[in-house]
This record gives C-alpha cells, sequence and structure tokens, in this order.
C-alpha cells in the first residue's frame, strides 16, 4: 500500500471511528431518554398513588371515631370476651368499612380482625377502655382492588399491592408473587406473566400488620418501539454525513501526499526524542505556516521535558524533606498519616495504606481503598512484604531492595515492610502499599516508598521512646504509682476542677505502721515487697478516676475527686483493714509477717483550700491517728485546717 492509499486510509479512520463512537453514544442516549421518560412518568404516578392513599388514610377517621367510641366494644374489651364478635358486628353495620383491627399497643400483635383481607390505608387510634389502654384500633375503608383500579385511572399505569410478599391487588393478570418484581426504590424492568413490564416498587408504611408495597409499572413495547424509531433516524443521518465524509477525505488526501510526508518524516524524528532538527519551511501558505507553527512546538516540548525533570528533582528533595520532618514527629498515627498521603502523591499512585501489626504501633491509615481491584492487589503485595527482613546492604551508597511489587490483572501494588530498630522494640511494626491501574511502579519509587517507610518508623519509635520517658518521669518505679511529683500536678489540676464546679475533693494520706522496723529485721529487699502489696491495694480499691501515689517513703496517699471527707473517710476505712488483712511472705521463707496502717483524711473546703493546706491537713490527721496508737483513720480538724 503507498503512502497516498495510507493517507486515504487514515482519513477515512479519523471520520469513521469517531461516528461509530458518536452513533454508540447518540443511541445509548436516545435509549436512556426514553427509559428516563417513562421512568419520570411512573414517578410521577407514583406520587398520585401516595396522594390517594393518604386521602383514603383521611376518609377512615369517621369510621375509626365511631367504632372506637361504640359502647358495646368498650365494654367487650373490659369483659376481655366477645372482642372479635363485636368487630364483626360493627364492620357488618357500618357500609363503609373494609376492614377493622385490634392490635396490641405494645408490640403490635393482633388481638382481633373484621372485614376484607384486602383492606388498606388504615387510620390507627389508641383503644382506651375502663381508664385503661386496651390496644390500638385500625379501621380501612378503602379496598385494594378499588385502590389499585383508582390509581390506574388517574395515572394510565398498572398497578399491584403486596403484603408480606402476596399479592394483595392487581390491575393485570398474573403478576406472580412480589420476589420476582425485584428491589424498591430505583425503576427497572421486570417479567410478568411472559410480559415485559418497566415500573418501580415503593413501600408503604400501613399502620396495620406488615408493610404495603406498592407496585407502578408499564408496558415495555411503547418504549422499545420509541427507542427503535430514533435509532432508525439517527442511523440514517450519520450514514449520510458518512458518506459526504470519505468523498471529502479522498479528495484532500491527494492534495496533501506530498506536503504532509515532510511532517511524517519530522514527527517520526520527534518520536525518537530528536529535537535538533526543525521540519523544514518554504513558502507562505498554510503548510509552511504549520510547519513553523510545528518547529514552535517542537521548541517548546524540549523546553517542558526539561522542566519536568527539573521539578521532578525538586519534587523528591521536597520528599525526602518530608520524610525528616516525619521523623522528628511524636504523633505516630500523623505522621503515619502524612507518608501515607506523601507516598500517593509522590509516586503518582491511585490508592494507599498504611497497617500495623498491632494498635499499639500506630493506627490505621488509608487513601482511596474502596476500589475492590487496588485492594486485593495491595493484600497480595503486603503478604509478601510480610516475609521480608532487615538485611544488610548488598550495593555501596544505595539500601537494600526491600519493596515487594504485586500485580492483579492491570493494577499494580507496592508494599514495604515498616521494619523497627530500637532494642527491646518489635522487628516489624507494619506495612506501608501504595496501588494504581496500568502502569508499573519504577525502582525510584520503590526506594522513595521504602525511604517514607523508614522515616515514618523513625518517627514511631521517637514517640515511643518519648511517651516512655514521660512515664518514668511521672511514675514510682517500685510501685507503679504515681510519683511525688505527678501527685502535686493532680492535686493542682483538680483544686481547679473543684473550684470551678463546686464538687468536692478529698486527700487520703496513709503510713505504714513499724515499717522501719520491717526494714531494719528483714532487710530493704522485705520492705519492697511490702510496698508493692499495699500500692496493689491501693490500685485495687480506687475508682478509675482516682489517683493512688506514693508520696515518699512508706507514705502513700490517694487523691479522690467527687468526694467529701466523709466518703474519703469510709475508703480509708476499706483500705486500711484490706492492709491489715494482708499476710506477706517473708523473703527467707520462714512465716509471714501482718501489717497495719495509719491514715489522715482531709478535703475541700472544710479542710483547705489550696494544695499545701490540704496535704498539711491529710499529714496533721495522720500523724494523729498514729499518736492515737496506730491501725486507724483520723479525719482533719475542719477547724485547724480553717486557721
Amino acid at each position: 500500500m503507498d503512502f497516498r492509499a495510507r493517507l486515504r486510509l487514515f482519513f477515512v479512520l479519523l471520520v469513521i471511528l469517531p461516528m461509530i463512537a458518536l452513533a454508540l453514544v447518540l443511541f445509548t442516549l436516545t435509549s436512556r431518554s426514553e427509559t428516563g421518560k417513562a421512568d419520570a412518568g411512573i414517578a410521577s404516578g407514583s406520587r398520585t398513588a401516595f396522594a390517594i392513599y393518604e386521602e383514603r388514610a383521611a376518609a377512615a377517621t369517621p369510621a375509626l371515631r365511631a367504632v372506637a367510641s361504640d359502647p358495646q366494644l368498650s365494654a367487650a374489651l373490659r369483659a376481655g370476651t366477645g372482642i372479635e364478635r363485636r368487630l364483626r358486628q360493627l364492620a357488618a353495620e357500618r357500609g363503609d368499612v373494609v376492614e377493622i383491627e385490634l392490635r396490641a399497643s405494645d408490640s403490635g400483635h393482633l388481638i382481633a380482625r373484621a372485614g376484607s383481607p384486602t383492606g388498606m390505608a388504615m387510620k390507627a387510634v389508641p383503644l382506651v377502655a375502663g381508664g385503661q389502654t386496651r390496644g390500638t384500633l385500625l379501621v380501612s375503608v378503602t379496598d385494594g382492588r378499588q385502590f389499585a383500579h383508582r390509581v390506574q385511572r388517574l395515572t394510565g399505569y398498572n398497578v399491584g399491592v403486596f403484603r408480606s410478599g402476596r399479592l394483595l391487588a392487581s390491575t393485570v393478570q398474573g403478576l406472580g408473587p412480589r420476589a420476582r418484581l425485584g428491589a424498591r426504590g430505583e425503576p427497572h424492568d421486570f417479567t410478568a406473566d411472559g410480559n415485559e413490564f418497566r415500573g418501580r416498587i415503593d413501600e408503604i408504611h400501613d399502620p396495620g400488620g406488615a408493610p404495603l408495597d406498592l407496585a407502578l409499572f408499564k408496558d415495555s413495547d411503547a418504549i422499545s418501539s420509541n427507542v427503535a424509531r430514533n435509532r432508525a433516524l439517527i442511523g440514517a443521518l450519520l450514514f449520510g454525513f458518512l458518506v459526504l465524509s470519505v468523498l471529502a477525505a479522498s479528495t484532500v488526501s491527494r492534495a496533501l501526499t506530498q506536503q504532509i510526508d515532510t511532517f511524517l518524516v519530522a514527527a517520526r524524528r520527534l518520536a525518537r526524542g530528536d529535537f535538533r532538527q526543525p521540519v523544514p519551511v518554504e513558502g507562505s501558505d498554510e503548510f509552511a505556516q504549520l510547519g513553523r507553527e510545528f518547529n514552535g512546538m517542537s521548541e517548546q516540548l524540549a523546553s517542558k521535558i526539561d522542566e519536568v525533570k527539573r521539578q521532578r528533582g525538586e519534587l523528591s528533595e521536597a520528599i525526602r524533606r518530608v520524610g525528616d520532618a516525619l521523623a522528628t514527629g511524636l504523633d505516630r498515627s500523623g505522621v503515619v498519616a502524612l507518608a501515607v498521603r506523601t507516598a500517593v502523591d509522590a509516586c503518582e499512585a491511585e490508592a494507599g495504606r498504611a497497617q500495623p501489626v498491632s494498635a499499639e504501633a500506630f493506627s490505621e491509615s488509608s487513601i482511596a481503598t474502596d476500589d475492590a481491584e487496588l485492594d486485593e492487589a495491595m493484600r497480595a503485595a503486603e503478604r509478601r512484604a510480610a516475609g521480608v527482613r532487615l538485611v544488610p546492604k548488598r550495593k555501596p551508597g544505595r539500601p537494600p531492595r526491600m519493596a515487594t511489587p504485586a500485580s492483579v490483572g492491570t493494577v499494580h501494588a507496592l508494599a514495604v515492610p515498616m521494619l523497627g530498630s530500637l532494642p527491646g522494640s518489635p522487628e516489624y511494626l507494619g506495612v506501608l502499599s501504595i496501588a494504581r491501574h496500568r502502569r508499573h511502579f519504577t525502582r525510584e519509587e520503590e526506594e522513595l516508598l521504602q525511604y517514607l517507610a523508614g522515616q515514618a518508623v523513625v518517627s514511631i519509635e521517637n514517640a515511643r521512646l518519648h511517651e516512655t520517658v514521660e512515664l518514668q518521669a511521672v511514675t514510682d518505679e517500685l510501685t507503679g504509682l504515681a510519683n511525688l511529683r505527678a501527685l502535686h500536678t493532680i492535686l493542682e489540676s483538680e483544686l481547679e476542677r473543684s473550684r470551678r464546679f463546686g464538687t468536692p475533693l478529698a486527700l487520703v494520706m496513709l503510713d505504714l505502721d513499724h515499717f522501719k522496723q520491717i526494714n531494719d529485721e528483714y532487710g530493704h529487699q522485705q520492705g519492697d515487697e511490702v510496698l508493692e502489696l499495699v500500692a496493689d491495694v491501693l490500685r485495687e480499691f480506687s475508682r478509675d478516676i482516682d489517683t493512688p501515689a506514693r508520696y515518699g517513703g512508706e507514705e502513700l496517699a490517694v487523691v479522690l475527686p467527687q468526694t467529701d471527707s466523709g466518703g474519703a473517710q469510709l475508703l480509708a476505712e476499706r483500705i486500711r483493714e484490706a492492709v491489715d488483712g494482708l499476710e506477706v511472705p517473708r523473703v527467707d521463707g520462714e512465716g509471714v509477717l501482718r501489717l497495719q496502717a495509719s491514715f489522715g483524711v482531709a478535703a475541700v473546703p472544710e479542710s483547705g483550700s489550696d494544695r499545701e493546706g490540704l496535704i498539711a491537713a491529710a499529714d496533721a490527721a495522720l500523724y494523729r491517728a498514729k499518736r492515737a496508737g496506730r491501725n486507724r483513720v483520723e479525719r482533719a480538724d475542719p477547724v485547724a485546717a480553717a486557721g
């Protein structure tokens, strides 16, 4: 095939393919337009049907009032017998009543029913007899078949009414059970008795019994006929345009053969990335102008490529700076979320996530993981990453390759294990993964994802170290209780809360009796065990809002928010009894030790107004207990605290 024939074919295809696409779009739009018109009509008909339902429900009000006020029915309700017989009599007496139901008010259970089971559009009212509510009375003056035919007359659509999946009324034969008509809500196509229909099913919240389903539909033949007629017209117009386009393309191709050859050569050269040789330009006709524009575009393209390379380098540097910022952060979940967002943006991924081995490491973070294909590919890459462990570098200056790619169909994913480095910490903290459609991830993107994962791990470990240091700063090493510094801080905070909201606050201080004697006779190891056991007692009797603490030596304390001095004294007495009942095994294995403790209780505002006053009042009460014989609880003197 020579160049002229190829050029002619190019023009023909350039016209044919868009026309085929246009035909498909127009055919689809035509079908959707006709379907949309039908659906709009069905929706309007549904609104009319609901309006009719509401009107028929309102029409039941007079009959409902008459039945509810019937004295014989009230007498039957009070007696508990003859209820259903009276309902049948009322239904027969009133010519407008279709169905009467009496249901339990709490469970909706049917107590009695009279009339036709095809009644609908019920009106309900609580039924009171003898000063007590006997149930809910429901009255219908609308028969399902009458309702269906009235809706058909006003809307022009076929109607089906179902209760509990069974057909209650219909304007067509062979409609069949409700299950064959599809789901509620949006209009859709369905088959009934061998005929094709389009319609929608809506739920009617009828107060009597099970909900009703209203089906409004029309024959699909009319829609199909309109679609076929419109498609035939569109096809004829497109065919005429196609014939004209082919003729024009054939004529133009003869005139362009020579000029286009030059541009084809230049285009092939540009496709190879060669921007050094411009397109030869001669004369001043349109092709000459096109040649100049082509050369200008070539120069701009070369400039843009250089600019993209420069910006890519700047982006990589910026991402590395973000990685450095991750490494210095103390918010574990925040830096992990930042790492995921940065990885997705920098690697041009469509989804990404970081999943921890346990919630203690960090919180899971994800972006756009609702795509099932992307999620499946990331899971495959994550399973491979779970087997990766830290290995030494194999090439100087380049990190070991720990990124694990995976592909599922046309979706490609990349995962990097988040490996810890601190002694005593888990080696495997989690995994960072990204995914996208169609394009594999490059080696540079693997290294970038690996770098971000490593910096996120550094940040997580920094946060863990910071939390450990903070915990050690406010915790007593031996007992695990709050230390003196934490006690002062918490007490100041609770005093401020007490002053602001007017709530009580109490402080219990206790001192182990004869503790020095235990240390002297049995050693400090025995004393440490005693303190640990007493600390366990304090934790056991403390609420979540209480703070047990070690004040110093053998002296302990409990801060009790929202507790007055009486409540604090009761708690102190319970702790004293628990300590008195302890049996501490001796370290030499020869018997057990019995413990006792003295307690001082103080509270604001009666015992003091600030931290120092409250501690002093509780301490004074404690030593009063010591002087009074030990192993007892003393409450601070309000007068002494005020003085």
